[in-house]
């Protein structure tokens, strides 16, 4: 599946297989979301001017009203699942843990980076 910053298109989207179930899916939203968390960590030490305080609240809490505003409206239309929705934030977190891994990765000389 060809991503590009966490973004697919809605055939790409269409295949993704559902094998998983929602608690499934939750848990491993949820430890990823830990990984993308060591990663900005990490970056702090780095690149601390994106990692102020004032430029995360506003962008996470603009991030967090906008997305479960388009969910919720989505799924109350019968557009997506509930499950489906995990599917595809599982996805787009997996792919923001592998961009910090591999920013990471180049600064520190190309090892191998380890999340969560």
């Amino acid at each position: 599946m060809a991503a590009r910053w966490g973004v697919y298109t809605w055939l790409e989207l269409k295949n993704i297989v559902m094998t998983k179930s929602l608690d499934e899916l939750r848990l491993e939203y949820h430890t990823l979301a830990h990984a993308m968390q060591s990663g900005v960590g990490m970056k702090m030490n780095y690149e601390p001017r994106e990692t102020e305080p004032k430029h995360l609240r506003a962008g996470v809490n603009s991030a967090m009203v906008e997305t479960s505003a388009i969910a919720i409206l989505l799924m109350a239309k019968g557009i997506f699942t509930e499950e489906e929705y995990y599917q595809t934030l599982v996805q787009a977190m997996q792919n923001e843990v592998d961009l910090y891994k591999q920013w990471l990765s180049e600064r520190l000389g190309g090892v191998p980076i380890q999340l969560g």
